[in-house]
């Protein structure tokens, strides 16, 4: 190779990134809606959805046709139903549109209309009333748990090595609402903290 064939590479790196002192101050300090956080957690919310309609079917078999923790079938559905309509009124993803509440009014976390807000707010109560009672049920078969067939179903419905199967399906549908409640609360502190208007 000739002295004219090598390339020389400067040793001083120029960065074509613009840094924050470069942009004008009134820009500085926007804090950009965290569109990436929102979707993966409406992603969990619609996974849980899902491991709810699977788990309440298996809990409505081991029951024989029993809604205790077969509760997990709607509550699933109200779940996947609320968290999709939440990605299809989700602000940014559709492009942005101003709300039409006043700032700094609580419903500005709804949606950008009563049109959006209300059914969406339906959807939730909905979703989130079937998983507080799934909770409770959960809650009332993990602390029943002794071996006491009456305590948690009927004895002449449920055999001695189902009641295990109940116990594993409780802990699962408990952690799945807790899960699932996690991210809606998270969810509506993003909403509050990043409201651009």
């Amino acid at each position: 190779m000739s002295d004219r064939d090598t390339v020389v590479i400067p040793s001083l790196k120029v960065s074509i990134a613009p840094s924050d002192l470069d942009s004008p101050p009134d820009i500085r300090n926007i804090q950009y809606y965290p569109f990436a956080r929102v979707l993966q957690l409406r992603v969990l919310q619609i996974v849980c959805g899902i491991s709810f309609l699977i788990i309440g079917t298996v809990a409505f078999i081991v029951e024989k046709g029993k809604m205790n923790l077969g509760l997990g079938i709607p509550t699933g559905g109200a779940t996947i139903l609320a968290a999709a309509a939440s990605i299809h009124t989700t602000r940014g993803f559709g492009g942005y549109r101003t709300s039409v509440f006043n700032p700094g009014s609580i419903l500005r976390i709804l949606g950008p209309s009563v049109k959006v807000a209300v059914p969406l707010t339906l959807l939730w109560v909905v979703a989130c009333s079937f998983m507080g009672l799934l909770l409770l049920n959960s809650v009332k078969v993990i602390s029943c748990w002794n071996g006491d067939q009456q305590c948690i179903v009927n004895a002449d419905t449920v055999e001695e090595d189902e009641l295990s199967d109940l116990l594993i399906l409780a802990i699962l549908e408990l952690t799945l609402t807790i899960l699932t409640f996690v991210a809606v609360f998270s969810l509506l502190r993003i909403d509050c903290k990043y409201d651009p208007d």
